[in-house]
């Protein structure tokens, strides 16, 4: 009989803690999407998200996979060179796939991506494919530490402009090999592959490549270049096939953005009860990293959405 019992306590606080750990979104509203959790303040379709600039579209494709997606108010445009006009035209957009949300951390790594560059030696011409990335006036920054510029080709330059408060800013690298023996990979020297950092509180992402280098001097062996803003991981790690084949053209990569509530610190947002985000009792309230505005987390020994009415919980 003793041993009866403590099993079933043992379930019970099994199920206590599943259920705690699915309190993540609003009452009534879906939790996930495709496998990713998407914990409040975040929330899927309308009056489930804190506001419109934290509301996540659920959207299902043909082969019946569900992606997460950011509000329809953020999207990624892209802008292909006009060679007659000798200028950009508009193409599309898409919209920004988020692949997690990390709550303590107040990050989302999302989709980014790839710009290319390719010589056609046909037409002796280049096709751009250039892409921008607008989080101006929202809760949303790129984080400085965990992304970084990388440019991949063997005629390559290529610029990534940054917004800062309004204020305009350039960085690039260049990458430059005359064959494909010269080419290691996992490696970014400059040789096939380059990179550099970025600065904090960045909203605008704007990147190019120089078109004085066009890869028109390696196209037997190298016809595109690419950029773009990567993940500082090993989801990147440069191949020496990047350069002799077009694997990457058309593709995304993961980018991380921070996020925060309001644009006032803890003590200010503190005094406005009714606003104050941090609803849980076991919450605690932290000064985002990256500009203005506040984090929730749960106080030391607790753990759940402190986002939430009685999100933090007790560890058993």
């Amino acid at each position: 009989m003793g041993v009866l019992i403590i099993l079933l306590i043992l379930i019970s606080w099994s199920q206590t803690e599943a259920a705690e750990s699915a309190n993540i979104a609003l009452p009534g509203c879906p939790s996930s999407c495709g496998g990713v959790p998407i914990p409040y303040p975040f929330g899927i379709g309308p009056n489930c998200s804190m506001s419109q600039d934290f509301e996540v579209r659920c959207i299902t494709a043909h082969n019946g996979i569900s992606t997460p997606y950011m509000s329809e108010h953020f999207n990624q445009t892209c802008w292909k060179w006009n060679n007659s006009t000798a200028n950009f035209d508009l193409s599309y957009y898409t919209a920004i796939a988020i692949r997690d949300i990390n709550l303590s951390l107040g990050q989302a790594r999302i989709t980014s991506p790839i710009n290319s560059q390719c010589y056609d030696s046909t037409t002796k011409k280049v096709d751009y494919n250039n892409w921008e990335v607008i989080l101006t006036d929202t809760p949303y920054k790129f984080n400085r530490d965990k992304n970084k510029f990388v440019a991949v080709g063997c005629d390559t330059l290529a610029y990534i402009k940054f917004s800062i408060n309004q204020n305009n800013y350039w960085g690039g690298c260049g990458s430059w090999c005359y064959s494909p023996e010269a080419l290691t990979n996992g490696t970014c020297s400059g040789i096939g592959c380059c990179q550099t950092d970025m600065p904090n509180g960045t909203s605008y992402i704007w990147i190019e490549f120089d078109q004085n280098y066009t890869s028109s001097h390696v196209y037997n062996f190298s016809r595109c270049s690419y950029a773009m803003l990567t993940e500082e991981s090993d989801e990147f790690m440069f191949n020496t096939d990047y350069i002799t084949t077009n694997q990457l053209f058309g593709q995304n990569t993961t980018a991380v953005i921070d996020w925060a509530i309001g644009n006032t610190t803890c003590d200010t947002a503190r005094a406005n009860k009714s606003s104050y985000a941090c609803r849980s009792d076991y919450s605690v309230c932290l000064n985002s990293g990256n500009d203005p505005g506040y984090l929730c987390n749960c106080a030391e020994g607790y753990q759940g959405n402190p986002y939430l009415e009685g999100g933090c919980q007790g560890r058993l």
